[in-house]
């Protein structure tokens, strides 16, 4: 837990040394939040956990212009309202103390930042993107490329609910690190040995309902759905003792500065 919050305040402390160029910027309007999550304790888990979810938000100008922190993702868009585009980075839980017995036995991931860009086109309601991400921890050394297509409805005057769907694409050392079993790794787990190559390891789908109680305050729900496929769905991990469907849930409280 406490390589979490350390990784998690880092992901705060970039995103404000990103906020400097634009400290005396006009039009500047922020929001903080925290909240709460349950998700899966390892990628392929059955088994959930609570993490925190820390939320931040300050846009500035008349272009769009951003950073946000939502969760264990910073980005910063550099660009438009329409073409958004900017440097990310973004946390990766740990694999060691989960509930599996027999995962457990395994030799522990410790947890990974990686860092990278993101593109996305916004067209009213509707924002089509893609996150480019690499490890710069030297943990599993790998990037990952997540295409992502969405839409923002409001269904009352003070409520918007976005539904999105994604995949993302993982290279060999990531998958290697995450669902390769092999002599390096498999500890006194007693799992078959298995070869994990590059691929496509996931598609997912998410809503996030934001609901506004007033000017000041809001409530954010998030509810997403993943589905592991490839090599990651047949590693032993996932399929032996844990499961291709990954759930996930929160809840978080923001407050707007006016």
């Amino acid at each position: 837990m406490m390589k979490k919050m350390k990784l998690l305040a880092l992901c705060c402390v970039a995103g404000v040394l990103m906020l400097v160029p634009n400290a005396f910027a006009s039009d500047v309007k922020t929001s903080i939040g925290l909240g709460v999550g349950m998700a899966p304790d390892y990628e392929g888990s059955e088994d959930h956990e609570a993490v925190p979810l820390p939320y931040a938000r300050v846009t500035w100008g008349d272009n769009g212009n951003y950073v946000l922190l939502n969760g264990n993702n910073v980005r910063a868009n550099l660009l438009s309202k329409k073409w958004q585009a900017g440097p990310l980075l973004q946390y990766r839980q740990e694999r060691d103390n989960v509930d599996n017995d027999r995962v457990k036995r395994m030799k522990d991931i410790d947890s990974a930042v990686e860092a990278g860009a993101f593109i996305a086109y916004q067209s009213g309601p509707w924002r089509l993107g893609l996150d480019v991400a690499a490890d710069i921890s030297d943990e599993h050394d790998g990037y990952l490329a997540t295409l992502r297509g969405g839409y923002t409805c409001t269904q009352m005057e003070n409520l918007k609910i976005t539904t999105s769907l994604s995949t993302t694409y993982a290279d060999d050392d990531y998958m290697e690190t995450y669902f390769q079993v092999d002599s390096k790794n498999v500890g006194t787990s007693g799992l078959p040995l298995y070869n994990a190559d590059s691929g496509i390891k996931d598609v997912g789908l998410s809503v996030v309902a934001d609901y506004s109680l007033n000017k000041s305050w809001s409530i954010m729900g998030i509810g997403s759905y993943t589905r592991l496929v490839g090599d990651a769905e047949d590693s032993p991990v996932v399929d032996d003792e844990g499961s291709e469907n990954q759930m996930f849930f929160g809840v978080m409280g923001i407050y707007h500065f006016n």
